[in-house]
């Protein structure tokens, strides 16, 4: 895997090799399925690359805003490793940012097995 940073003018999506994190920073209002991409391409190639349940962790506390495009695109995301069932999720959010306490609980309705802890 190659890519390990996505970067844009007010947000940062970063993957820590070592603990196998994604770490979702700042604001992401991107419009389409192909402005996402790059991010997918990310989510999708750590995926790929880790051994056989091993726990991905999608790190949510410091992204203050995610818009309905961004969110469907966690959702194909989700749904897509729930088919694969290769590694476990688990999803941590940040209390403090309302959005979050809804939308991640509501990824556990696509993937019952999915960790989500909003702290």
């Amino acid at each position: 895997m190659t890519i390990e940073n996505v970067n844009g003018p007010e947000y940062a999506v970063e993957y820590n090799v070592g603990s196998h994190a994604i770490s979702f920073i700042g604001t992401i209002r991107l419009q389409s399925n192909q402005e996402y991409a790059p991010i997918m391409t990310l989510l999708d190639g750590v995926h790929d690359a880790l051994d056989e349940q091993s726990t991905l962790l999608l790190d949510f506390r410091q992204l203050r805003f995610l818009n309905s495009s961004g969110i469907n695109a966690i959702s194909r995301f989700v749904i897509k490793a729930r088919k694969a069932n290769k590694v476990l999720l688990k999803v941590l959010g940040n209390q403090e940012i309302y959005w979050q306490q809804k939308t991640l609980i509501n990824l556990q309705r696509l993937w019952p097995t999915l960790q989500v802890e909003i702290q």
